[in-house]
């Protein structure tokens, strides 16, 4: 078996708000810092409570917690083995690798959104039903109507899945969904990307205008130019909030 590292400096006591999240969270960063090489087994319950200063019924739920998100799994013999997150697709295995690896793995999660944009606008004009074309318009006048940057965000995604729907291939919809899932806690660092209505609007009413005419060329392009322009928003956002982060 693996050894793992000397941890003793690294696991850091959490705050006690949401005490069973800040556990998973420290011990998950952990793993992502290599401190827990895979196939290694994390301490015994009992010392790893007493490194972090929780009580076991915190910790209990915490590492509950990691086997749902696919970090550890439970040996007979051998306690909680530590996986390979690299072999990992939970959208919490995500965050966990966008909060460590910074903006340059969050630019990587927006190429494979933006490779997906072209055949979503180009499926979405061929098969949008005249069902559909009333749920867009209607999620398209929700971004208009959103007054501040954190509404828009929503009705953004609420406008893509709309979009996504109409294309009518579930396997396109997962892979879709699994990336903005990724984003899932760091959208308190990528609202910034939407403080400005006028873009968002604008390019959203021409995908919009582009499925509605069937025109599945217009689609594809509008598609790609929205998801290329609002990836260089978020990662603008993105990196505005973490120095304002660490300047605090």
């Amino acid at each position: 078996m693996v050894e793992p590292m000397n941890q003793s400096s690294i696991l850091q006591p959490p705050d006690r708000q949401r005490v069973d999240e800040q556990i998973a969270t420290t011990i998950a960063d952990a793993i992502l810092d290599g401190a827990f090489p895979p196939g290694s087994a994390l301490p015994p319950e009992r010392e790893l409570a007493e490194q972090l200063g929780v009580n076991r019924t915190s910790l209990r739920q915490a590492l509950a917690r990691l086997q749902q998100m696919g970090l550890i799994e439970t040996r007979q013999g051998s306690g909680n083995v530590v996986r390979d997150p690299e072999g990992l697709t939970h959208p919490e295995v995500v965050e966990a690798l966008v909060r460590k690896l910074g903006p340059d793995f969050l630019v990587e999660l927006l190429e494979v959104r933006a490779a997906l944009g072209p055949l979503l606008g180009r499926l979405a004009a061929a098969r949008c039903t005249l069902v559909d074309a009333e749920a867009l318009g209607a999620a398209l006048a929700a971004v208009r109507e959103a007054e501040t940057a954190a509404a828009r965000q929503a009705a953004d995604l609420a406008f893509f899945r709309v979009l996504i729907r109409s294309t009518r291939n579930r396997a396109l919809g997962l892979l879709y969904r699994w990336v903005e899932h990724a984003f899932g806690s760091r959208e308190h660092e990528l609202t910034g990307a939407y403080d400005k209505a006028e873009p968002v609007i604008a390019e959203l009413g021409a995908i919009n205008d582009a499925v509605l005419a069937h025109d599945a060329a217009a689609a594809a392009a509008t598609v790609e130019a929205y998801l290329g322009a609002s990836a260089l928003r978020m990662v603008q956002a993105y990196t505005g909030a973490q120095r304002a982060a660490d300047s605090g």
